[in-house]
């Protein structure tokens, strides 16, 4: 395969809500990549990919043009799939979280190195302009010394969404697996994994999981991450990173970016604020684009999949405490 050929990717589970609106068409518009054959278990692939479709999941994975996997089925479903299309060879792009465990996550690693191929994780946070400039104001010390971050994600899952596998413990449901990686994943990216005490406090479902969970992360040094997760509380998405010579604020769509994220407030002691403007862009498609050229050598991946590990390390460490 030469360099600058567009990545074939297959996907598996094609009708679950971030494939349908974000990352197939990411795949789809990126020069970088190709969409080659789609399964879905759940019903008829929608179109407009239904031309593409082939019968069932190991047909994507053994189909001849097939180089990558895109992975966005239930949480529990992660590593076998992940571990059977690493064993054919194909790089694999999974989402968020990797796995519903570290143990899960680690033998995933596993898989992927015995054969060579590239696993990534499908966070696109990291992708977003405004979200990754936050960082950088927050890492050069626009606001000082950073010793707390905040982040919030919530939003309600309609009575409607009953079957949705976020209730079902079986499938690795809860909200902290689900969004807790946007509201600490700030943290561990600024201060690293060495983490020096948790606390937790959770709301528990009738299935079984974490409606809402809220956590206090702490490191040496007196900084701490306080992050809330629920699917049961109205929408809110924010990002704080609290200095001692002021506050980096992301007030909307902190955790999922976009066309329209393009206002980085910083709040300073006395209760004035400044504005810092980025060029939004997809974060999906930014991705989509640095998974392709992982592919094919050209550049590492950006967050190594042992970044990932660490993650779900400090998520069981969270569960854990609250049960």
């Amino acid at each position: 395969m030469t360099a600058g050929r567009p990545v074939g990717i297959g996907v598996i589970g094609a009708r679950s809500v971030v494939a349908t609106r974000a990352v197939l068409p990411a795949i789809a518009r990126s020069p970088s990549t190709r969409l080659v054959a789609v399964a879905s278990a759940g019903g008829p692939v929608p179109d407009p990919w239904r031309h593409l479709a082939v019968d069932g999941y190991d047909a994507v994975i053994e189909h001849p043009d097939v180089e990558a996997v895109y992975v966005p089925l239930h949480n529990d479903a992660h590593r076998p799939w992940v571990e059977r299309i690493a064993a054919a060879g194909r790089h694999v792009l999974c989402e968020k979280p990797i796995a519903p465990s570290a143990a899960d996550a680690e033998a995933m690693v596993a898989a992927a190195r015995r054969s060579g191929v590239v696993l990534a994780e499908a966070w696109m946070t990291p992708f977003d302009p405004r979200w990754s400039r936050a960082l950088e104001l927050a890492r050069t010390g626009r606001i000082g010394e950073v010793t707390e971050v905040v982040g919030t994600f919530t939003f309600t899952l309609p009575p409607s969404a009953g079957a949705n596998y976020r209730w079902s413990p079986v499938h690795g449901g809860g909200a902290l697996l689900d969004v807790g990686i946007y509201c600490l994943g700030p943290a561990l990216e600024l201060w690293g994994d060495e983490v020096e005490s948790v606390s937790t406090d959770a709301t528990w479902s009738a299935s079984g999981v974490d409606a809402t969970f809220a956590a206090e992360v702490r490191w040496l040094g007196g900084r701490v991450a306080h992050a809330r997760c629920s699917f049961v509380e109205p929408e809110v998405q924010r990002l704080e990173y609290r200095g001692d010579q002021g506050t980096i604020v992301l007030a909307s769509e902190a955790h999922t970016g976009g066309a329209t994220a393009e206002a980085i407030e910083i709040v300073t002691p006395d209760g004035g604020s400044t504005e810092v403007r980025v060029d939004p862009g997809d974060p999906y498609e930014r991705m989509i684009g640095a998974f392709a050229a992982a592919v094919r050598g050209r550049s590492e991946w950006p967050r190594p999949v042992e970044r990932s590990v660490r993650m779900m390390r400090l998520l069981d460490s969270l569960l854990e405490a609250a049960r």
